[in-house]
């Protein structure tokens, strides 16, 4: 089904969509942006899914190339598909908040145009997301892939885990992931409502690298989240994604520059998070005692790994 981002919002003010067709359980958002290369493969790993209680909501953001034409070929066979046009690019922040505005289902799950679900995806984190009601956020493990395809990698989440008690995980969320990779999670499936809100608190951001933590830390004082095993869903490493295109326009700049607005970036992020816990609803002894963590992580095990000559690890931008 095709529809313009006028006619969705409409539609969406009277309630239509519900009206037309039974609300799905899942909804899968698309934002996308010139992403001919790979979009149809990650639709199609949509339309394989062993859970079929799900709609496809896929705005494409203005695209210049033949985004448009590969989307509208499988959403005129497939009813589960709403493609939504932006008649101008709004950006890839007000991208992702459109299909989640939109979005018809209570839960959700974010999907970039050169990532791959396995066909088992939808229907492990639906089970681990009725499995505890304190939910607001379940993830697989990732396999990570190159432009074609080829597996370079695993993302185990294993810090976050369901049978590690929630105090315990909480933390990680509150930490800039020098050595994390905690912040894959952010490509799992939340409740569609706890997601709505945590845009009402978020300004666009001047960049979208690592864009991921103001959503989690905020998510984290919302309610649980916890990772399964299992590389369920495939990560795409490309040479055009937001975090490769911020770092090439940051190394035009001299080195004094670049190394200033990184130290900002940086710090502001986790300023972020130190605020979000303080004004969370957290008791105080609870408070202090991520706060105390928190000071270990960055004075002493940083550092010491530092030492030992391991880099932080490198954190990838959200998609397009």
């Amino acid at each position: 089904m095709l529809i313009n981002a006028a006619d969705a919002q409409a539609h969406s003010d009277c309630g239509g969509t519900a009206a037309v067709r039974p609300i799905p359980i899942v909804t899968i958002g698309m934002p996308v942006y010139n992403g001919e290369r790979f979009v149809r493969q990650a639709i199609e790993s949509v339309l394989a899914q062993t859970f079929v209680d799900f709609e496809l909501l896929i705005s494409d953001n203005a695209s210049t190339d033949g985004t448009a034409n590969i989307c509208s070929e499988l959403a005129a066979k497939d009813t589960r598909i709403r493609l939504v046009r932006q008649s101008a690019n709004i950006g890839a922040f007000r991208n992702f908040r459109h299909v989640t505005d939109h979005a018809a289902a209570p839960l959700l799950v974010w999907l970039a145009h050169d990532d791959v679900l396995d066909s088992g995806y939808t229907e492990r984190c639906v089970q681990q997301m009725r499995s505890n009601d304190r939910s607001v956020l379940v993830s697989s493990d990732f396999l990570i892939i190159d432009e074609g395809g080829n597996a370079i990698g695993t993302e185990y989440l294993t810090n976050i885990r369901a049978d590690i008690p929630w105090h315990v995980r909480r933390t990680e969320f509150f930490k800039f992931p020098l050595y994390s990779n905690t912040f894959f999670c952010f490509y799992g499936m939340m409740r569609t409502d706890a997601c709505r809100q945590l845009f009402d608190q978020l300004s666009e951001p001047k960049y979208l690298s690592q864009s991921e933590l103001p959503f989690l830390v905020r998510l984290a004082t919302a309610g649980e989240i916890c990772s399964f095993p299992g590389a369920l869903r495939s990560y795409r490493r490309v040479s055009t994604s937001v975090y490769h295109t911020e770092q090439k326009l940051l190394l035009r700049k001299r080195s004094l520059e670049r190394l200033a607005i990184q130290a900002r970036h940086f710090f502001g992020l986790i300023a972020d998070q130190i605020s979000v816990l303080l004004r969370s609803s957290f008791p105080a002894r609870t408070k202090a005692g991520i706060l105390l963590r928190l000071v270990y992580y960055y004075g002493v095990e940083c550092v010491v790994r530092l030492v030992k000559g391991r880099p932080p690890t490198n954190i990838g931008g959200s998609a397009e």
